[in-house]
């Protein structure tokens, strides 16, 4: 049987947090299936991760990630307000990472779209991405045919603006 529903987002500046009402004649296993993936996402988007710097452990917020990647064994992480080390694999990580946010570009690095001001794609068979804080990253031969179709598809649903940043 095919399952339809309406979807209704109502923005309001007034709002402090997000709320989702979920409106059914009956509890169904699609009303509990869309009330879990909506408790899922809100338990990403407020998890943190743990990271090191200076024999110091602290837990960082996701969203103040601008990108992960792994260099001589260790995973680094950057953030706005400086460099950490985690010990977990970037596999990990990645499975940690809200998926609308995060992008792998390569083997080796995850970056957060909310944190990329552009991307350029002038050079042949690459992309360049340039984040909010001057730094750059490139995007491998491999993952750019994934990371394109990627910006396609939030260029599409309108969820990325011009410049490469992913709307609010």
């Amino acid at each position: 049987m095919k399952h339809t529903f309406k979807i209704t987002i109502d923005i309001d500046p007034s709002v402090d947090e997000p709320e989702v009402i979920i409106r059914a004649k009956e509890e169904t296993a699609l009303v509990r299936e869309i009330a879990s993936f909506a408790e899922k996402q809100m338990e990403k988007e407020q998890a943190g991760i743990t990271v090191y710097k200076d024999g110091m452990t602290e837990e960082i917020d996701t969203c103040d990630i601008i990108r992960i990647y792994k260099e001589d064994r260790k995973m680094v992480v950057i953030t706005g307000n400086g460099e950490y080390q985690a010990r977990s694999s970037l596999q990990e990580l990645e499975e940690t990472l809200d998926k609308h946010r995060f992008l792998r570009i390569s083997r080796s690095e995850i970056i957060n779209l909310e944190r990329v001001s552009g991307f350029d794609m002038s050079f042949r068979g690459t992309v360049k991405v340039i984040f909010e804080d001057g730094s750059y990253s490139w995007v491998s031969r491999r993952y750019v045919n994934n990371v394109s179709s990627r910006l396609a598809k939030l260029a599409s649903a309108g969820s990325f603006e011009q410049n490469g940043r992913e709307k609010s």
